[in-house]
């Protein structure tokens, strides 16, 4: 459960911090590309989507065991 939720938590971090380098880098002078915050959306929303998965089976087992 507590990998679960780290996972979801660390998700979360990087598609915020990948959304607000979206929105600076149009209106800064700089050479980083879109590149990189996009790869780090898509890391995001897969380490989001995998937490999400393993608090399901976490919380699902724990159902089929009190049953």
């Amino acid at each position: 459960m507590f990998v679960g939720r780290v996972l979801f938590i660390l998700g979360m971090f990087f598609v915020i911090f990948s959304i607000a380098l979206l929105v600076i880098i149009p209106f800064s002078n700089g050479g980083m590309g879109f590149a990189t915050p996009l790869f780090a959306l898509l890391n995001g929303f897969i380490a989001m989507g995998v937490g999400d998965l393993v608090i399901a089976v976490n919380h699902r087992r724990t159902i089929d065991t009190t049953e």
